[in-house]
Formats: structure tokens, C-alpha cells, sequence
């Protein structure tokens, strides 16, 4: 199964209410999190399955996600705010039917943690950066590191698909 592990575009520093959960994208994160929805539309094959922290401002990324994937976000996972990879790993394993993708839209420091504790490899998780893991087995916390995007790189391979 491959894991990509995508960070929420850019948020405001913070919300009306004063809650980190109400902290919503800015206008530059949804034009973001819409670029790199459509560049991972066009570098991903086969079944997704997409699961999202229940934060605002990664429903809000996911969103774009599900769209150009024509796929539901199938959780609003607790585990992904709390940085609980274990309890992901499991439910994950748990699946009647595994993706050949699952798509994680989460938070730093969590998601930085959890590639390098899966791949061994260390890579920056800038906003709405995307870090495509190849898990070796669904039933062993080790895979391998198979690419990392900036947002840039995905605005731009759906720049150039647009064409």
C-alpha cells in the first residue's frame, strides 16, 4: 500500500474564536490545497481511500482531495491531531479492503515524525507539501520513502496537464 502523507495548505495564524480546531485556510492556502489536488490527480493510479484530522483547516484541505479524486474523506480520524501513529497503523491494517492509496491530510510535527519513524529518512514538511511512502507490508510500521512535493512542483504538473 502506498501512504501519502499531505500537510494543510496555509492557515490563518488565528481564528475569530481563539480555537486552533476553527483555524480556517487562507486565500492563498484554498488556491493551494486546490493546485496540489489537481497535481496529485495526475500522479496517482488506482484506489484511494482519504482520511483527514478533524481540524478545520485540513477538512478544508482534504476537501479539494476529495474532490479531484471524486472520493468521500472516509474519516475524520482523531488519531491524526493527536500524532497517534499506532492507533492509524492499526485501523489502517484493520481495513476489509486495503487502497492501493491512502491519502493522510494531517499536521507538523506529526507527519515529519511519522516519516521518519516509518521510512528512517528525515524531509521538510512544508504547508501543503505531500511525502509518498511505499509501506513494505499494511502490517509493519516500515516502509520506503518514495517521493516528497512541494506545492510548487504539484501547481505545476497540474499547470502543465491543463494545457
Amino acid at each position: 500500500m502506498n501512504l501519502l502523507l499531505v500537510r494543510h495548505a496555509e492557515a490563518e495564524d488565528e481564528a475569530v474564536s481563539g480555537s486552533d480546531f476553527a483555524r480556517q485556510l487562507t486565500c492563498y492556502g484554498h488556491e493551494t490545497a486546490a493546485a496540489v489536488a489537481r497535481g496529485l490527480r495526475h500522479c496517482i493510479q488506482g484506489s484511494v481511500l482519504l482520511w483527514s484530522s478533524p481540524l478545520l483547516r485540513t477538512r478544508e484541505t482534504a476537501a479539494y482531495i476529495s474532490q479531484a479524486f471524486g472520493v468521500e474523506v472516509n474519516s475524520y480520524h482523531e488519531a491524526i491531531p493527536a500524532g497517534d501513529l499506532n492507533t492509524l497503523s492499526r485501523d489502517w491494517q484493520n481495513l476489509s479492503k486495503q487502497p492501493e492509496t491512502l491519502i493522510v491530510v494531517g499536521h507538523q510535527p506529526h507527519l515529519g515524525i511519522w516519516t521518519t519513524r516509518l521510512t528512517r529518512v528525515s524531509v521538510p514538511v512544508k504547508k501543503a507539501s505531500v511525502i509518498g511512502i511505499h509501506l513494505k507490508t499494511v502490517d509493519q510500521m516500515e516502509g520506503e520513502l518514495q517521493w516528497y512535493a512541494l506545492p510548487e512542483m504539484l501547481r505545476a504538473v497540474a499547470t502543465e496537464n491543463k494545457a
